[in-house]
């Protein structure tokens, strides 16, 4: 029984596929919307930065030009030279070697804010005393340095050499200009005109800044802030390239060291706050505060890197050191100054601040600029993820697998998208587009499997007990290919019967149950044989197979298959007998051979929803029908398994059949030819069945001929070459000696007149 109808008169408002774009549409604007909106949130704001760490990491590390080396203050130098900070004597005699060296820049990331105290004159009276002494020492290092301990002052000294290099750039002492709220300040609508580099600010705009000591805060060749602009997950992505302090505008050092690198004199640096700077004639793009995004090369110790020891005691070649930029910082266990970057988990906080120190400059100077979503970005990326949007609504209508792909590639290839455009310099969102398609993938999903697909489970749920699960699955995919309320079509129609199955049912009177046992051992195989081969259960009455071919989808082989079922049918009895006949020797009871006959018809038939407004089947009409059920019940008149129409014959050509009788079946009154199955095609190919057929056909032709001593020489021929014919030949046998006893007369055709079903 398939219990399934839907209405002919039913129709959808709407063209099928134009709901799906509409609510698509309007999931996409309401969620992109949404999304947007609380775009600044913490939340989003952090899986937003966490998608750019994530492209960082595939595009992997990118080696930077060999143009500027770190020397790196590390727990080794501080040991070396007993104590933190470490004396300005120290650096004046590092700056005086990377002067020396030919260091086109030296950048000092350190602090300068307070004057060194002078050691007692004491204790510089002792030291000089053990400087005098080792005059005639071949230890000319550890003279040089006791001789720079006696010294009374170690700021003059390193001013002296910050004057004498001309190239050294150092930070400025504090800066504090954070408003309240921590947000970063919106400088686009300040304008003004810069001869200097060092702008006036607004009144009342900016914090303060504290500037070095004096003395050094003059012999060095620039100033600049080195103020850290965390992300909210804690990351340093920018850099503020400016910021206002005490009534003027203060570059960062970092744009200052990058100038110096490109050779720019500071003159010929202009700020615009809010758009950018101007480094020569290269444009720096910048945000509203004035903030650029870093554009790291990868993690920690990307750039070249020396330790200050090694600098200092002579043990880095002047080669590392000539026309570079060398930037002097520091990195301890008691005060590490590192930083998370997109290459690392943030909470290590694994790059040392003058590393990033270096990115930033990098970025500057090789114009590695990313941009956050700029113009026409925005519009863009509004339209795409709306045109995507539809496209995945357009794709919920396509079958199951390609829908699940058609949906997920909009997602892909957004990702893919973004990574494109982070490679060419421009960090467009992600987080929002891809919850946007997200939002929508999941109420196309529901809207598929409420409205969609219900109709496919309907299908499914109706046939999935008659057909192939395969059929069943693509019958669902395209329900245009059910066409119900009766439609006329070719068919071919098979019934199987068990037989003596009443004598069987006698012997299972006091077990029931084991009498359902058998009947599902016999027909649970049977089923699977049929739908393998396309065909339709259609119902079981008792013991009872009835199935057909051709519908509700279209098989141009419907004949052949229902040949071949029914011929895998009783291969397959042989095993059930033998399971049955084991299982019943076993428990010590009698064995039941079951045994089949089977009737095929092929013909015009009217299939679908048949039956009353109450109830209705699924089902098959038509004389093909009743005709193919008589045949099955000639197969015990002729003691063959299988009865074939002549339809169904001409249908299936290839099979080794051979005809039966000329029968005009009961509620008939026109013959038709009947045959039977015996193989396949390989069979049907042999010269033992061509020798067969051609014996067999003579003794028909001489049996309707009334030529009964030809039919009886040639019977004698057929037997003993297929035992499964020996019932069919005995019954030949006793005809022909009947109307050798009693003539048919000068009209009879040869028909023979089936008197029971």
């Amino acid at each position: 029984m398939l219990p399934w109808r839907r209405s002919a008169n039913a129709r959808l408002p709407w063209p099928r596929g134009v709901r799906e774009a509409g609510l698509a549409l309007a999931t996409a604007c309401l969620a992109f919307a949404l999304l947007t909106h609380f775009s600044g949130s913490m939340i989003l704001r952090q899986l937003e930065t966490a998608s750019l760490d994530l492209r960082f990491q595939l595009r992997g590390v990118s080696a930077p030009p060999d143009e500027c080396t770190i020397v790196l203050i590390d727990d080794r130098s501080v040991a070396a030279f007993g104590r933190w900070p470490i004396s300005r004597t120290v650096f004046a005699k590092a700056v005086d070697l990377l002067t020396r060296a030919g260091a086109k820049a030296i950048v000092f990331d350190v602090g300068f804010g307070a004057p060194e105290e002078p050691a007692p004159a004491a204790w510089q009276a002792a030291v000089r005393a053990a400087a005098n002494a080792l005059a005639d020492s071949a230890d000319a290092a550890l003279r040089d340095s006791l001789q720079r301990l006696a010294r009374e002052n170690p700021d003059a000294e390193l001013a002296a050499a910050f004057a004498a290099s001309g190239r050294v750039l150092i930070t400025l002492a504090a800066y504090d200009g954070r408003p309240p709220d921590g947000q970063k300040p919106d400088l686009s609508t300040i304008a003004f005109q810069n001869d200097t580099g060092l702008l006036r600010a607004p009144a009342g705009l900016g914090g303060y800044a504290l500037l070095p000591i004096a003395p050094l805060a003059k012999a060095a060749a620039g100033l600049g802030h080195v103020t850290i602009e965390l992300d909210l997950d804690g990351a340093p992505r920018y850099e503020l390239l400016a910021l206002p302090a005490n009534g003027v505008y203060v570059p960062s050092l970092s744009l200052r060291a990058a100038a110096a690198l490109l050779g720019i004199p500071w003159s010929a640096v202009r700020l615009e706050p809010g758009r950018g700077v101007a480094v020569g004639s290269d444009w720096v793009p910048t945000g509203p505060a004035m903030d650029m995004l870093v554009n790291y090369r990868g993690p920690r110790r990307t750039f070249r890197t020396v330790t200050f020891l090694d600098l200092v005691e002579g043990r880095v070649p002047d080669a590392l050191l000539r026309g570079r930029l060398v930037l002097i910082g520091a990195s301890l266990s008691s005060n590490p100054q590192s930083y998370g970057s997109p290459f690392d988990n943030t909470l290590r906080l694994s790059m040392p601040g003058i590393e990033r120190f270096a990115n930033v400059v990098d970025t500057i100077v090789h114009r590695r600029f990313i941009s956050e979503n700029p113009p026409p970005w925005p519009t863009f990326v509004t339209a795409a993820v709306i045109v995507l949007a539809m496209l995945m609504a357009a794709a919920a209508l396509l079958p199951m697998r390609a829908a699940a792909f058609a949906t997920l590639a909009p997602i892909l290839a957004w990702c893919a998208f973004a990574q494109i455009a982070f490679l060419n310099g421009i960090w467009i969102p992600v987080v929002a587009p891809l919850g946007t398609l997200a939002s929508v993938a999941i109420v196309l999903a529901l809207f598929r499997y409420w409205i969609v697909e219900r109709e496919g489970r309907e299908i499914k749920s109706a046939f999935r007990h008659y057909l192939a699960p395969a059929v069943v699955n693509d019958l669902a995919a395209h329900p245009e290919r059910l066409q119900l309320g009766g439609e006329t079509r070719p068919m071919t129609l098979l019934f199987s019967d068990v037989r003596g199955f009443t004598s069987i049912s006698e012997h299972f009177k006091s077990n029931p149950q084991g009498l359902t046992r058998l009947i599902n051992r016999f027909l649970t195989p049977m089923t699977d044989l049929v739908m393998a081969r396309g065909g339709t259960i259609d119902k079981y009455i008792g013991d009872c197979i009835m199935a057909f071919w051709n519908a509700p989808l279209d098989d141009q082989r419907h004949a052949d298959h229902a040949c071949e079922s029914a011929l895998a049918m009783l291969g397959e009895l042989e095993r059930v007998n033998r399971d049955l006949k084991a299982e019943a020797e076993a428990e010590g009871r009698p064995f039941y051979e079951l045994r089949v006959g089977v009737g095929i018809n092929t013909g015009e038939c009217v299939v679908g929803n048949m039956g009353s407004d109450q109830r209705f089947d699924y089902s098959v009409l038509g004389d093909a029908v009743n005709l193919a059920s008589r045949l099955e019940g000639q197969s015990k008149t002729y003691q063959v398994s299988i009865v074939i129409g002549e339809d169904t014959r001409a249908a299936a050509p290839s099979w080794a059949a051979l005809e039966l009788d000329l029968i005009e079946v009961k509620g008939k009154h026109d013959a038709v030819r009947i045959y039977t199955v015996l193989g396949d095609g390989a069979l049907a190919a042999s010269p033992e069945f061509a020798a067969l057929s051609r014996l067999h056909d003579m003794m028909l032709g001489c049996y309707r001929a009334q030529d009964w001593a030809g039919a009886r020489a040639a019977l004698a021929q057929c037997r003993g070459r297929d035992p499964r014919l020996e019932g069919l030949y005995n019954l030949y046998e006793q005809r022909i000696a009947a109307n050798e006893a009693s003539p048919p007369g000068p009209d009879w055709r040869g028909v023979f007149v089936a008197e029971s079903k």
